[in-house]
């Protein structure tokens, strides 16, 4: 999942994610787009914003993880292989063992399948 303002909404829409705009709300695990596997965490509003109506927005999302890594605050690309200095992780996350937020450093890499628009409850 993927909490984000209505703007930027509608620029994944048409452009899909860009790794440019990467850090705006976060980089504890690397300058890159964050997903999260649960929607709890990308429904905060400090991801999905409200609009003037209360309306918040989160995109659910087919993101390619593969191998990932540890993710470092600031690290611009994932960690380096063992076995290989020259093959990079694909993906860094908060926790390798029980991983809940991943975040890839190429814009392929995830897809905005559906867009999720709701109200809470006040």
């Amino acid at each position: 999942f993927h909490g984000t303002t209505a703007e930027a909404a509608e620029k994944i829409i048409t452009q899909f994610f860009n790794r440019s705009f990467a850090g705006q709300n976060a980089v504890a695990y690397g300058k890159g787009v964050y997903f999260a596997h649960f929607s709890s965490y990308s429904s905060n509003e400090k991801f999905a914003v409200p609009d003037e109506n209360d309306i918040q927005r989160v995109f659910l999302c087919r993101v390619v993880v593969g191998d990932w890594c540890k993710g470092k605050n600031g690290q611009l690309l994932p960690d380096s292989k063992l076995h290989n200095p020259y093959e990079l992780f694909d993906t860094t996350v908060n926790d390798v063992l029980k991983p809940s937020i991943f975040v890839v450093y190429h814009d392929a890499q995830a897809y905005p399948e559906y867009l999720v628009s709701f109200k809470k409850r006040g």
